[in-house]
C-alpha cells in the first residue's frame, strides 16, 4: 500500500542458495556471512542445529545484503567433498577448501574465509603469475604442435634415409662379393687349365714309347736263333733305350695335376655361424628445438635440505658464486676460505677442494669439462679442469676488482668494483665491451647472460637495481622494486626469466617477467640473508647460498619448485 509523499521500496526476490541446488525455489529468510550465502527459514534451523554450522553469523531478513550479486558467493564445489562449497584458504599451503578440509587437514593453520582475502584479487601479482603461466605454456603447445608436425616430417625422412643406406650398403657388400666370386673363379679356371694343357699331351707320347718298345722287342724276338745277329740288335736296342727311358721318367714327372679345394673365408664366414649383423641403428633424442622446460613463473617452491659446505677445518664460509658443472656437482666459490669446492648435492657432500693464494668471487661453467672463476685480488680469471677433481688449467689477466662473472656460448660477461664497470670478452680475454657509467654503475656483484646472448643483466647492490643491457652496453631497462630492497645473486632462465636474490629480503626472491619486466615475488621457505643463487631447470632445483652474517652460511639449500 503506498503511503503520501512516499513510495515502498522495490526489494528484488532472492532465493535460498542451498534450496537452489536441489532444484527447489524457496525464498530467502537471512544470510549466512560465514557460509556467504542466502537461506531460508528451514535452512536457518538447521544451520542453528548442526554442531558444524551452529557458530556461524546469521543475518536476520532486514540486516542481508539486498540483492545476491552484492554477495558474491563463491559456488565452487569441494573436489573432495562433493556436496561442499570451497570457501576457506590456507595461508600456509596456498590452497582453498571447504569446512571439512579445513579441519581434517589444516587445523594447526592460519585459515581465512575467501572472501576476506579475495579482495583486489584481479589485479594480484600471484593472478599475474598464474595468467602468464597459463600463456606460456600455451605458447609451448602451439611449439610442441609445430615441432611434433615437423617432428613427423622428419622421422618419415629418417626412416627412408636409413632403408636407403641399408640398401646402399648391401648392394656394396653383394658387389664386393661378386667380385672376390669373381676372382676365385677366374683362379680355379687359371689351376684347371694348366692341369689339363700337360696332361693332354702325355697320351700320345705314352703311346709313341710303347710303340718304340714294342718294336724293341719285336727285332729281339727275330733275332733269337742268331747270335750274331741278336748280339748286334741287343746292343742297338740297348743304346736306344736310354733314351726311352728319358723319355718314360719326363712322362711320369709330369703325369700329376695341382688339387685345390674352396676354403671359406673365416671373416665372412663368422657372418654366419656368429649371427653377425648387417650394421646397427645408431639411435640419439632429438628435443623439440626452441622448447624450455616451462617457466618459473606461477610455479611454488619446496625446502629439501641444507648441504654442508663447510670443511673439517674451515673458518665459517662464504659462497658469493655457484655454478652447475653436471647434473650432480656445483662448484662454490669460498670466499673466507680462499678456496674453490665442489658439492655433489645428490651424496649431500664435498667432493673435490681447490685450494688458493687469494680468494675467488664468482663461478661459471666453460664447457662440460671446464670452468672458471674470478680472483679480484689477483685481477685474473682462473680457467679450471673440472673432471675427476678441480686442477688449475691457465689463468688470464683483466683488471682488479673482477667479480661477478657468467658465460654462454663462447662469450663470458664480467663485472668490475674497481671501479665500477662490466666488460664482456671472450674466453681468450679479448674485451668485445668496456662499460663505464659512473652515473648508473655504484656496485654491480653479480651478473648473468640471456641465453641468447643478446642481452645481461646487472645487479647493483648500493643502487638497489637490476640493470638489464644489451652486448652492445645499451641500457634496456631499469628493475628496482623498494619492497624486495638490495639485489644480489642474479641468474636468467632458458626463457628469459631473471630470479634475483635480495639482501635483507628472506622469505622471497625475485622474478623479473621477461616481456613486461615486471618484479613478481617468489617465495622462499628457511631463507634468512640469501647471497648467491644457482637454478638446474633440468632438474627443477633452486640453491641458495647465505651471507656471512647469517647463521646458515655454512650451508646450500636445496628447493624444488613446481
Amino acid at each position: 500500500m503506498e503511503v503520501a509523499g512516499r513510495k515502498e521500496s522495490f526489494r528484488p526476490a532472492i532465493f535460498c542458495r542451498p534450496c537452489q541446488r536441489d532444484d527447489e525455489t524457496v525464498h530467502a529468510e537471512g544470510y549466512c556471512e560465514t557460509c556467504n550465502e542466502f537461506i531460508c527459514s528451514s535452512c536457518i534451523t538447521a544451520h542453528r542445529k548442526l554442531a558444524s554450522t551452529k557458530s556461524h553469523i546469521i543475518k536476520s531478513k532486514e540486516e542481508m545484503p539486498t540483492n545476491q550479486t552484492e554477495s558474491d558467493p563463491c559456488t565452487e564445489l569441494c573436489d573432495v567433498h562433493k556436496n561442499e562449497i570451497v570457501k576457506f584458504y590456507c595461508r600456509e599451503h596456498d590452497s582453498v577448501g571447504c569446512g571439512d578440509c579445513m579441519v581434517s587437514n589444516h587445523t594447526s593453520c592460519n585459515v581465512k574465509f575467501v572472501s576476506d582475502v579475495s579482495s583486489n584479487y584481479d589485479n594480484s601479482d600471484d593472478l599475474f603469475g598464474i595468467k602468464y603461466r597459463i600463456d606460456n605454456i600455451r605458447k609451448n603447445i602451439a611449439s610442441c604442435e609445430k615441432e611434433i608436425k615437423s617432428c613427423l616430417k622428419t622421422a618419415e625422412e629418417i626412416k627412408t634415409n636409413a632403408i636407403r643406406e641399408i640398401n646402399r650398403f648391401r648392394k656394396e657388400i653383394e658387389d664386393y662379393l661378386n667380385k672376390m666370386e669373381a676372382d676365385l673363379l677366374q683362379k680355379v679356371d687359371e689351376m684347371s687349365a694348366s692341369n689339363l694343357s700337360t696332361l693332354r699331351k702325355l697320351p700320345e707320347k705314352c703311346k709313341t714309347l710303347a710303340g718304340d718298345i714294342e718294336e724293341f722287342q719285336n727285332k729281339l724276338d727275330k733275332c733269337k736263333d742268331k747270335v750274331n745277329s741278336l748280339f748286334v740288335a741287343s746292343k742297338i736296342v740297348k743304346e736306344r733305350l736310354h733314351k726311352c727311358q728319358e723319355m718314360n721318367d719326363e712322362i711320369s714327372s709330369k703325369s700329376k695335376i695341382n688339387t685345390f679345394k674352396f676354403v671359406p673365408s673365416e671373416c665372412i664366414n663368422n657372418l654366419k655361424t656368429c649371427n653377425v649383423c648387417l650394421g646397427h641403428l645408431n639411435t640419439q633424442v632429438k628435443r623439440f628445438a626452441g622448447q624450455c622446460n616451462g617457466t618459473i613463473i606461477g610455479t611454488r617452491t619446496c625446502f629439501v635440505q641444507k648441504l654442508s659446505i663447510k670443511a673439517k677445518h674451515d673458518r665459517d664460509c662464504l659462497i658469493t658464486g655457484m655454478a652447475a658443472i653436471s647434473e650432480d656437482e656445483i662448484l662454490c666459490a669460498d670466499v673466507h676460505n680462499n678456496s674453490l669446492k665442489v658439492l655433489n648435492h645428490r651424496k649431500g657432500k664435498i667432493t673435490s677442494t681447490l685450494q688458493l693464494s687469494t680468494f675467488p668471487a664468482g663461478v661459471t661453467k666453460i664447457t662440460p669439462s671446464s670452468a672458471a672463476a674470478t680472483l679480484p685480488d689477483k685481477g685474473k680469471i682462473l680457467f679450471l679442469t673440472t673432471q675427476s677433481g678441480l686442477t688449475k688449467s691457465h689463468k688470464i689477466s683483466v683488471r682488479h676488482g673482477c667479480v661477478g662473472i657468467d658465460h654462454r656460448n663462447g662469450i663470458m660477461a664480467v663485472t668490475f668494483i674497481e671501479p665500477p664497470s662490466v666488460q664482456v670478452m671472450d674466453t681468450n680475454g679479448q674485451i668485445l665491451l668496456n662499460l663505464v657509467d659512473k652515473n648508473l654503475l655504484n656496485f654491480p656483484r653479480y651478473i648473468s647472460l640471456s641465453n641468447n646472448n643478446k642481452s645481461m643483466l646487472v645487479s647493483d647492490l648500493d643502487n638497489e637495481a637490476v640493470y638489464e643491457f644489451n652486448l652492445k652496453g645499451k641500457l634496456q631497462a631499469t628493475n628496482k622494486s623498494v619492497k624486495m630492497g638490495k639485489p644480489a645473486g642474479i641468474t636468467v632462465t632458458n626463457c628469459g626469466c631473471a630470479v634475483v636474490c635480495y639482501r635483507g629480503n628472506s622469505d622471497k626472491a625475485g622474478l623479473i617477467v621477461p616481456e613486461t619486466r615486471k618484479v613478481l615475488p617468489f617465495y622462499l621457505h628457511n631463507v634468512l640473508i640469501p647471497c648467491s643463487i644457482l637454478i638446474s631447470e633440468e632438474q627443477r632445483k633452486l640453491f641458495i647460498s647465505e651471507h656471512e652474517t647469517s647463521a646458515d652460511c655454512n650451508f646450500i639449500k636445496m628447493f624444488d619448485y613446481k
